[in-house]
């Protein structure tokens, strides 16, 4: 069995792409961290802007007892949570996207503005790539644009692309000038 990992800061398109990879891919199964969070009561509380306090130990043990449970000869596991933890003998695929854009799925969903700019900072600074390095073996980042998929199945297919970091740290700075209250 062959495992993926779909990470990424909240709306980046990881759980749009990841269906779409185990649509593609006949013997594959689909994990999704947040609904094993929500299935096995997988937090310790939640905060005021609904932000579930998520017990990181339990829920990677729930995970990895689910890929060993897997009969498919792959398994995408999805989730922002997972550049945290490491998962045993998977590789890591880190969405990315312009602050710009996750601006505006963000406010769709009705974050809040201070949830929204913790969420750009951590898109700006790479959190969810530099983690996934220290965490993964093999690790990729992957711009959700037109070439998204087709990069993603090459690296399922074992054809992995140049390791590359995508900065978008300089959006930042723009991003906070168009919109005051996510400056610092």
């Amino acid at each position: 069995m062959k495992a993926i990992i779909i990470t990424g800061t909240p709306a980046t398109g990881k759980s749009r792409i990841a269906g779409i990879i185990s649509k593609r891919i006949r013997d594959s199964e689909l994990i999704r961290a947040n609904d094993i969070v929500n299935e096995k009561r997988l937090f310790s509380s939640v905060e005021r802007d609904g932000t579930k306090v998520v017990k990181m130990r339990a829920l990677k043990n729930e995970i990895e007892k689910r890929m060993k449970e897997s009969k498919r000869k792959l398994v995408i596991v999805e989730g922002h949570l997972l550049c945290d933890m490491r998962i045993s003998g998977a590789t890591a695929i880190v969405m990315r996207e312009h602050l710009g854009k996750l601006i505006g799925r963000m406010r769709k969903r009705g974050y809040s503005s201070g949830k929204i700019r913790d969420n750009i900072v951590s898109e700006a600074t790479d959190y969810c790539g530099a983690n996934a390095s220290a965490n993964y073996k093999k690790s990729f980042e992957v711009m959700n644009d037109s070439r998204a998929i087709a990069r993603i199945m090459n690296i399922v297919k074992g054809r992995y692309p140049k390791a590359r970091s995508i900065d978008l740290l300089g959006e930042l700075n723009d991003v906070a000038m168009r919109n005051r209250k996510y400056a610092f």
